[in-house]
């Protein structure tokens, strides 16, 4: 399988295309995850993407092929740590290596940033994405806590960096 040809672009919290298109992947994702109907746009998941967006030194990475936006992380610095709030890609794209190439960018990120620790937060029962996470050098810390707003459970993954 190749790789698509993937670009990068930081965004803003003000460059609400970026924002938007964020939180329609995201929409879509969670639909096709759930095995439910895939929304038109992501208006249901815009206040969460831009309340993550919102935190001290935070950003938003979109991932695109060809101009169409592909998939996006969302990640802040937190107390010693780079917390991933979302790495999400559109389904239409699932199965292209976008997530590896997402994480990777987080990473080489990080690095640049002097974080060598990354938490992310995963649905206990999403085993393809912690399968995904694992083979990205992630491990299950033990920690676990239901999520107040999907009331499902998840877990807590870490990776240092070298």
């Amino acid at each position: 399988m190749d790789t698509p040809s993937i670009t990068f672009a930081e965004a803003t919290p003000q460059d609400s295309k970026h924002v938007q298109s964020a939180a329609k992947i995201w929409a879509q994702a969670a639909a096709q995850r759930d095995h439910k109907p895939l929304p038109f746009d992501g208006s249901q998941a815009l206040a969460g993407v831009e309340r993550r967006l919102a935190l001290p030194g935070a950003r938003l990475v979109v991932a695109s092929e060809d101009g169409v936006p592909a998939g996006f992380t969302l990640c802040s610095p937190q107390d010693g740590y780079l917390e991933i709030y979302y790495v999400a890609v559109a389904p239409d794209f699932w199965g292209q290596g976008v997530a590896r190439e997402l994480l990777a960018e987080v990473d080489h990120f990080a690095q640049k940033a002097g974080s060598h620790d990354l938490r992310l937060w995963a649905i206990a029962d999403n085993s393809r994405a912690i399968k995904l996470y694992q083979a990205n050098g992630y491990r299950p810390t033990g920690e676990e806590h239901r999520d107040e707003a999907s009331g499902r459970v998840e877990i807590l993954l870490s990776k240092t960096l070298r």
